[in-house]
């Protein structure tokens, strides 16, 4: 009898002993095909995991070429794992609206954070125009699923009412479930969240009978495991590298007090000159002593080029000292600081420039200012956020800058481009 041909012995062997007399050797076809299909699922996940493995490691090339043969295949992990690699330039020229392709591809099958980087690509503009609600949809359905980093951006955003109505109570359950599910940055804007008692209980009830809603009944994409997919961070926004301007005259902002410590971020503007906000530079309400804060210029996975102790602190005459975790926006006219260092640091200076309400206004609706800072889950690299709001506060003074991303970053700097 000729062989059958490859891949249907299986369906064969099904056929020829599901007609048999003995229930033993169906048990036998059966348990044969699960040893089958067994060996298939596993050589898989090996090859999405050495893939990811060489992509983390530099070797572009070949993890290109296999997460090529299985994306080809249709597997949604591979198909995103591409698409990061084309949005951030890894082996290949960086090209946002090829990775839009490729995330598309598996945000249609139902993996989670390939919907999450769709919606981030709406925030951001990149590789698509800016379209708040449709990042809300893709945020939306991977918030749905389950996926913390999608539940704090459509928090954000409900909060805010960009892409979606304006809802306190709804946006402060998203974020207390993103909260749940490790993204840090969640808790701390909880925390600073006004509800009344009664909202407190809307809120709680839907988070009691919230349920995850799987779009998937495939376990490498309802559930895929970090070992297969690049990008897996729950941090918000671009890593930028601290040794290129602006970034490298960007740095953070280190304060020490007694067993604690803190971290802002500040920008070099002159050789021995760093702005930051004021509110970065208190221990209560009282300016900690200068020997006890250092700039460490282009921060990069907690080492530094160079760096200085500061010398003395100019704030701003009207700035109104303010416990660090009390400050808001209302409470203080002026939030801004310079640091006198005692050494001056190397970096190339950003210059700062004056621009009008208008001017910024302008650029907000052409989507071109930025922010780069050190936030709350990646304290040690610099991030880029894109797409930012600004606008000048109620009496002209004070720059309220809105940007989707995780706590902490302030001090840090606004850059207005004249194209993303």
């Amino acid at each position: 009898m000729n062989s059958p041909p490859a891949g249907h012995t299986v369906a064969i062997l099904i056929v020829s002993l599901g007609g048999g007399r003995s229930g033993r050797m169906i048990n036998a076809a059966l348990v044969l095909l699960i040893l089958v299909l067994g060996l298939v699922a596993p050589a898989t996940a090996a090859e999405l995991d050495d893939a990811v493995a060489a992509a983390h490691s530099g070797d572009y090339a070949p993890a290109l070429r296999r997460l090529s043969l299985l994306a080809a295949k249709g597997d949604a992990r591979a198909q995103f794992d591409i698409g990061f690699m084309h949005a951030y330039g890894w082996g290949v020229q960086r090209n946002p609206a090829e990775a839009i392709t490729w995330y598309r591809k598996a945000a249609d099958q139902g993996l989670q954070i390939a919907q999450h980087f769709l919606g981030l690509a709406y925030v951001n503009g990149e590789g698509v125009r800016p379209d708040d609600a449709e990042a809300a949809r893709w945020f939306a359905r991977a918030a749905a699923q389950g996926f913390a980093q999608a539940q704090f951006m459509l928090g954000l955003m409900t909060l805010d009412g960009r892409g979606v109505p304006k809802d306190l109570v709804q946006g402060y359950a998203f974020l207390v479930m993103a909260g749940q599910g490790g993204v840090r940055s969640a808790v701390r804007v909880v925390h600073k969240l006004a509800l009344t008692e009664a909202q407190h209980g809307q809120a709680q009830q839907i988070i009691d009978d919230w349920k995850p809603k799987p779009e998937s009944l495939l376990a490498g994409i309802a559930s895929p495991r970090e070992e297969e997919l690049l990008g897996l961070d729950r941090h918000i926004g671009e890593v930028v590298d601290p040794s290129t301007w602006p970034a490298s005259a960007i740095g953070v902002v280190a304060v020490a007090y007694f067993n604690k410590g803190g971290w802002c971020t500040g920008t070099l503007v002159a050789p021995r000159i760093v702005l930051t906000a004021a509110h970065c530079l208190l221990n209560g309400t009282e300016l900690i002593r200068p020997g006890n804060v250092h700039f460490l210029a282009g921060m990069n996975k907690g080492r530094t080029e160079s760096s200085s102790a500061a010398e003395r602190f100019i704030v701003a005459k009207d700035f109104v000292p303010t416990l660090r975790d009390k400050w808001t926006l209302d409470r203080s006219p002026a939030d801004w600081a310079l640091i006198v260092l005692k050494d001056a640091v190397p970096a190339r200076p950003v210059a700062v420039k004056a621009l009008t309400g208008e001017e910024l206004r302008a650029a907000t609706l052409a989507g071109t200012i930025s922010e780069i800072g050190y936030g709350e889950e990646r304290r040690y690299s610099p991030t880029a956020l894109r797409n930012c709001r600004a606008d000048l506060g109620k009496d002209n003074r004070l720059l309220i800058v809105q940007c989707l991303a995780n706590f902490g970053y302030s001090g840090s700097p606004t850059r207005r481009h004249t194209h993303l």
